[in-house]
């Protein structure tokens, strides 16, 4: 094999290889949807990422965040609180109920974080 055919082969290769990965790079996009009465908050805590987001009531927000784990905290509906593991490594859709909504969801693959009683 020739030099040059040599060098085009790893170029390829490379391209290949940073074009399989760049999900992992990239920003993410995380939509939230708040169809609460009080502003919800976001924190997410993840490896060398860190966010603390606001929704205010009836709004939509679109956020770009790194793709990794997330240790991820709700707060909405006066005090209430919850807590979950985020796994963000493509967009992201997050929905938040009106306060005491029943456990059941029309909409498919979306997060639903519920404050309930």
């Amino acid at each position: 094999m020739s030099a040059r055919k040599r060098l085009l082969f790893l170029v390829l290769a490379a391209v290949f290889f940073l074009s399989s990965i760049s999900p992992l790079v990239n920003p993410i996009r995380l939509t939230v949807r708040n169809n609460t009465y009080t502003t919800v908050y976001l924190k997410l805590e993840g490896k060398k990422a860190y966010y603390y987001l606001s929704v205010y009531p009836g709004e939509v927000e679109t956020f770009s965040v790194k793709p990794t784990l997330y240790k991820a905290t709700f707060w909405g509906c006066g005090t209430k609180k919850v807590i979950r593991q985020l796994n963000i490594r493509q967009q992201i859709r997050i929905i938040f109920p009106p306060c005491n909504a029943p456990k059941k969801s029309t909409e498919k693959k979306i997060l639903r974080i519920l404050f309930s009683k």
